[in-house]
């Protein structure tokens, strides 16, 4: 259950007669135990206690206030808090931080950091998504810097006959030149019943000559057929040219780096998922990329409760000596090329 902070002494102060009628606090923990094979160059094996191995952790504050005419004003703040080590980010509320208004017939316009609709889609060809999944593509693939979008400008249009389309644009704020260090993103997604179906593009602008633009693409779909959940999807990126300023210290920002080694690629996912009863169920997750490497993600959950979930997942990445190299379990060890790695691992999420 949520955790209702109800008139904050800390904010009246600030406030005032405008205070916020609730705050929630609200967040996701996820700690895990995991062996993996070949977890250094050396082809040592190792046992982690990691964070985020499928969800990422974070706590948040979030409230809303109604203003009349169907109309609230929302704001949400979110950080990451690591389950192994206790740290957070340098930059604090890197995932969320926002204000928004919302409108039950018009939809809601959000301004701030918050996440790209790209991201927000890339997983939806899965039956149970994770980091050690979509993360780790992101990763090998060099989109993982785009997760959150500073600057953002977010509208979210009301569901139409199914359909919710999300458009973001973010100013690259460089005097004289419009484009430059830009991001725009939007998408599509699809929802009737048992069927699901989305489709995402985002593109980013280097903000100075010799920085990358690189866009990338995702379409996928999942249909639940009794007990079984079907998914695919397809993905593309387009690296743009070899970036060479990032590295100095009045190089580009971190959002518009990327690891030059990273090379373009395309791929595909197939997922399987079967509910056992109301609180289990079983899956599995193919990852494949053009440059010679895959992901096997096997994975059971059953629900203790309606907010402790424990997991067990084994995984396999297969990587090549292209520059894609997916890792079996994310935030524990690091993709290598030309390696075959497996992990087996246990967890517990519990969301609050």
């Amino acid at each position: 259950m949520k955790k209702t902070l109800v008139a904050l002494a800390a904010l009246s102060a600030t406030a005032g007669a405008f205070a916020q009628s609730s705050v929630t606090l609200y967040g996701i923990l996820d700690a895990s135990v995991g062996y993996v094979n070949k977890a250094n160059t050396a082809g040592k094996s190792a046992v982690y206690m990691n964070d985020s191995a499928l969800q990422s952790s974070y706590w948040g504050l979030r409230g809303s206030e109604d203003i009349g005419g169907g109309l609230k004003v929302n704001f949400n703040l979110q950080s990451d808090v690591r389950t192994d080590t206790g740290a957070g980010n340098a930059d604090f509320f890197r995932r969320e931080a926002n204000v928004s208004l919302v409108s039950a017939t018009y939809g809601e316009l959000r301004l701030g950091r918050t996440m790209s609709p790209a991201i927000a889609n890339a997983q939806g060809g899965v039956v149970t998504p994770g980091n050690s999944i979509g993360v780790s593509a992101a990763a090998a693939t060099g989109t993982s810097l785009d997760f959150f979008t500073k600057n953002a400008i977010t509208y979210y249009s009301p569901v139409m006959s199914g359909v919710r389309a999300t458009l973001q644009y973010s100013p690259g704020e460089v005097a004289g030149d419009s484009s430059a260090g830009r991001k725009m993103a939007g998408s599509l997604v699809y929802t009737s019943g048992a069927l699901r179906l989305g489709a995402a593009a985002q593109q980013v602008n280097g903000a100075t000559d010799g920085e990358t633009s690189r866009t990338w693409y995702n379409v996928n779909g999942q249909y639940t057929l009794g007990a079984f959940k079907l998914g695919a999807g397809w993905y593309k990126v387009d690296q743009g040219d070899t970036l060479d300023k990032c590295a100095t210290p009045t190089g580009a920002t971190a959002d518009v780096c990327r690891v030059t080694s990273i090379p373009s690629s395309h791929g595909y996912n197939l997922s399987v998922g079967y509910q056992v009863n109301p609180q289990a169920i079983v899956s599995a997750t193919y990852v494949h990329n053009n440059q010679d490497s895959s992901l096997l993600n096997l994975q059971a959950r059953y629900a203790l409760s309606k907010r402790t979930t424990t997991y067990a997942m084994i995984a396999m990445a297969d990587n090549g000596t292209k520059g894609v190299n997916f890792t079996p379990y994310m935030f524990a060890v690091s993709g290598m090329a030309d390696k075959k790695q497996s992990a087996f691992v246990l967890g517990m999420i519990h969301a609050f």
